[in-house]
């Protein structure tokens, strides 16, 4: 597998994690999710719960952890071609986080609080002091970022909870209200809600869970050889992946009153499924020899689908007013054809342009020099 390749095969991930991201972000963008009980006390047909707990299986987190794992794979490329132009890559990165920190704040403030942006924007800067450290010391940070969780979970044992003792049905219907009334209190909520979600006790655990998939994904690219030959060894971690974290993300489905079954699905399952998706994209191109162009599309236009996603469910849920007012299994109906559509306009999209607008923007922005917008690709094409 050549660099050309070896960066598709990139792209491919990437593209999968955002298809996968339509489906996780499908329940909190739609309903208040956030303030809401597992399963859902919003819809309780047999069909629904089928579909919410699919949802948390195969879908909720697992996508957000394989992204922040490509998140610090692309670090590192990013750094590495910086410097091999000449330019300071510290710098340049710095520069790169703060206009992310932008578009995530636009995003989180304006479309929907759930945005991650602004997370990967501040904890990607602590990348910087690793760029050069060898894998040793990379891996031994993997390890120690990561301990903290076994001790959350240690502490959790035989530790349950009734859902119903913490739910407020009458706020989640004012909530429900808010979004549908739009205007001020549309956005009044939406802050608020991202308040709720990362006030700072919640940041040491948002970073015990991003933080080590990023390392991950650093220690993916100083040690390409992964992606480069395929041999046993994959088949068998993923398998080992695919087992554990199914497993894992399944039991607080069976048991849902358990913190510990809870905290252990996102602590140890999104990792685990994160993991086996992307050694899954990798198998299927290695063994059926395929190149899987269209989803790589949407790899190569990640950030602009990423938002193309929460505005369009921006537009249905809040200015359409059908803000909790859609069951589980029509929503997945919602992502389906939101996925498909996000396929076909990143093919027609990249056959006339070289990026996703934002991207284009973000490169801009960071460079300060104007690139050529159009494909040549297509302009050489066209004028046969």
């Amino acid at each position: 597998m050549d660099k050309l390749n070896r960066i598709h095969s990139i792209d491919v991930i990437r593209g999968f994690a955002i298809l996968g991201i339509a489906f996780a972000n499908i329940l909190p963008l739609s309903t208040p999710l956030l303030y809401d009980s597992f399963p859902s006390s919003l819809w309780t047909s047999h069909h629904n719960r089928i579909v919410e707990k699919l949802l948390f299986i195969f879908a909720e987190g697992n996508f957000y952890s394989l992204f922040s794992m490509l998140f610090g794979f692309s670090f590192m490329i990013f750094m590495d071609r910086a410097a091999a132009k000449g330019n300071n890559p510290y710098k340049l990165f710095s520069k790169r986080q703060i206009i992310l920190l932008g578009i995530g704040i636009l995003h989180a403030f304006f479309i929907w609080y759930g945005d991650i942006l602004i997370v990967y924007a501040i904890f990607g800067i602590l990348l910087l002091p690793l760029y050069k450290a060898p894998k040793r010391i990379i891996s031994m940070m993997i390890v120690i970022v990561l301990l903290p969780n076994f001790f959350i979970l240690y502490n959790l044992i035989g530790y349950n909870y009734d859902p119903s003792e913490y739910l407020d049905h009458n706020y989640i219907i004012s909530v429900i209200m808010n979004y549908q009334s739009g205007g001020t209190l549309l956005f009044l909520q939406n802050f608020y809600d991202w308040l709720n979600t990362y006030q700072p006790d919640n940041l040491p655990y948002l970073y015990i869970s991003i933080f080590p998939m990023f390392l991950i994904g650093v220690l993916v690219a100083k040690n390409k050889s992964i992606l480069l030959k395929i041999t046993a060894k994959h088949f068998i971690f993923w398998g080992i992946f695919g087992l554990i974290g199914t497993s894992i993300k399944l039991l607080p489905v069976l048991k849902p009153s358990s913190l510990l079954y809870l905290q252990a699905a996102e602590a140890i399952g999104n990792p685990l499924m994160s993991l086996f998706y992307g050694l899954s994209v990798l198998l299927i191109m290695h063994k059926f020899k395929v190149s899987l162009t269209l989803i790589g599309n949407i790899g190569r236009t990640s950030m602009s689908n990423y938002l193309l996603q929460n505005i369009i469910g921006f537009v249905i849920f809040k200015v359409f007013h059908l803000y909790g007012t859609l069951s589980p299994s029509k929503l997945i109906i919602i992502s389906c054809l939101m996925a498909l559509f996000q396929i076909w306009l990143s093919y027609l999209w990249l056959l006339l342009f070289r990026q996703g607008p934002i991207e284009l923007i973000w490169r801009r922005l960071t460079y300060f020099k104007t690139d050529k917008l159009k494909n040549k690709k297509f302009i050489s094409s066209s004028s046969l």
